[in-house]
């Protein structure tokens, strides 16, 4: 298990800064989009954007981890993110667009790169665990940014905060580097960087009826997700009336919630099975959502805060089952190719979810909109739960 460890926290590490640099916009949403002329609920577009770009990145993952090493690839991402966090502070629509891409681009072969380096240095009978405590990169990410970026914002406005984020995404390329050698000892130069072949990740995925399940399922998981990501905050301002700060920290909550969901979650996973724990999180997904439609002026502080932590439990709770899952089930056991296909699919949600999440909020309200995803998540989660296991792997 020691092994692991400094894998682990390379890619935890580096992880959380991409997420970090993923919130920006929805953050700051509420200032940028006065500055620009624009409705709030237009970062739906943003995300959108965003998500395309993860998805074409993640279809040449398997090739560049495999040519570079996934370490490499990983630092690569971190200078991606910088480049767009830095666009996020230009008071642009171009430039927003331009850093979406690039975001998305730092995010899309995060996901396919970790789980090579853990799958190849984790015992199967922990993968669970390991690859859930990873996935808590997404939600310490998003905690520190719903606290750090309206306090940037607060001091220095809100075109400081992408600067900041730079900063960072530089710091953590050059820290991770004594490691290098080490992680990467398994990568092949002679391997061509871009896949001549990029879409065949997506056939193999497909092909297996077991893995297709898991990826259709996690596309509509990382609708709900992002969904949360992209308009907690400002639906926290509009309907409950907070300001930034108050917005910023309720959505901390959240993704704090989601830091011991996804070690709980991997858990029951490691002792049920993933089906069991991904029809569960669907169900309580669409709960929860039900719950988002009746928040109003009245509610609390407190109870908004318990609405966040349900929402970072269930909607940004799976990840880290599912990416076990996938690594499971990688033929031939390419997990980078595997995920870096099945990547594809979950990157799709993510892009078009909080698109269309967006415009029913701006022509129907948020309540259409929770209905909206409080259906789909529950119809997967009953379309998983009467589905059936594949055989378990050999330890």
């Amino acid at each position: 298990m020691a092994a692991v460890l400094p894998a682990l926290l390379a890619t935890l590490a580096m992880q959380a800064i991409v997420v970090i640099a993923s919130l920006i916009v929805p953050i700051t949403v509420q200032e940028s989009a006065g500055a620009l002329g624009i409705d709030p609920a237009m970062v739906g577009y943003y995300t959108m954007v965003m998500w395309l770009g993860g998805m074409a990145s993640t279809l040449y993952s398997g090739g560049l981890i495999r040519r570079f090493g996934a370490l490499r690839v990983c630092q690569a991402t971190m200078g991606l993110a910088a480049a767009g966090a830095l666009l996020t502070g230009v008071a642009s629509i171009a430039a927003f667009g331009l850093a979406g891409v690039l975001i998305g681009m730092a995010y899309g072969p995060a996901n396919p790169a970790g789980s090579h380096l853990l799958a190849r240095l984790s015992p199967p009978h922990l993968r669970g665990r390991v690859f859930s405590v990873k996935q808590t990169s997404v939600p310490v990410g998003a905690a520190i940014a719903g606290l750090l970026v309206p306090a940037v914002v607060d001091d220095w406005g809100w075109q400081a905060a992408g600067p900041v984020i730079a900063l960072l995404c530089v710091a953590a390329m050059v820290a991770v580097q004594p490691w290098r050698a080490g992680l990467d000892s398994d990568r092949d130069p002679a391997t061509p960087a871009l896949a001549t072949r990029p879409l065949a990740a997506i056939r193999q995925v497909w092909a297996l009826p077991a893995l297709r399940r898991t990826v259709l399922a996690s596309a509509v998981f990382s609708m709900g997700q992002f969904c949360f990501t992209a308009f907690f905050v400002v639906f926290a301002m509009r309907r409950a009336g907070f300001d930034l700060a108050g917005a910023g920290s309720l959505f901390s909550v959240g993704f704090v919630a989601a830091i011991a969901g996804r070690i709980a979650w991997g858990w029951a996973a490691d002792a049920t099975s993933s089906r069991a724990a991904l029809a569960t999180l669907g169900t309580a997904m669409a709960v929860t959502a039900l719950v988002a439609t009746t928040v109003g002026p009245g509610w609390s502080w407190l109870g908004v805060a318990a609405l966040s932590a349900a929402f970072g439990a269930t909607a940004v709770g799976w990840n880290g089952v599912y990416l076990a899952e996938v690594a499971r089930l990688a033929p031939g056991g390419d997990v980078g190719a595997a995920t870096g296909g099945a990547m594809f699919f979950t990157l799709a949600g993510s892009a078009f979810g909080p698109a269309l999440f967006g415009a029913v909020a701006a022509s129907l309200g948020y309540s259409a909109a929770f209905v909206l995803m409080a259906a789909v998540t529950g119809a997967v989660g009953l379309w998983i739960a009467l589905g059936r296991d594949p055989a378990p792997e050999r330890a």
